[in-house]
């Protein structure tokens, strides 16, 4: 014989276990949302911050080529 499940008894004074679980579970990915979005725009402002500071050492490099190893000057 199949071994049946118990079904919780209905009160009107609380959310059923179904209903508790079903919240638990919508909220554990509700949280698994949020991290993943959370890291997700890390990672934009991080290469974004990467972005300029390759852009500042381009322009510092090119600088110092131009005035200490004369390279502009004729």
């Amino acid at each position: 014989m199949r071994r049946r499940r118990r079904r919780g008894v209905e009160t009107t004074d609380g959310p059923t276990r179904i209903e508790q679980r079903t919240g638990a579970k919508t909220s554990r990915t509700e949280a698994k949302t949020n991290l993943t979005l959370a890291k997700a725009k890390k990672a934009e402002m991080v290469a974004s911050k990467r972005r300029w500071l390759v852009f500042l050492i381009g322009i510092a490099m090119s600088a110092y080529m131009l005035f200490k190893l004369k390279i502009g000057v004729g």
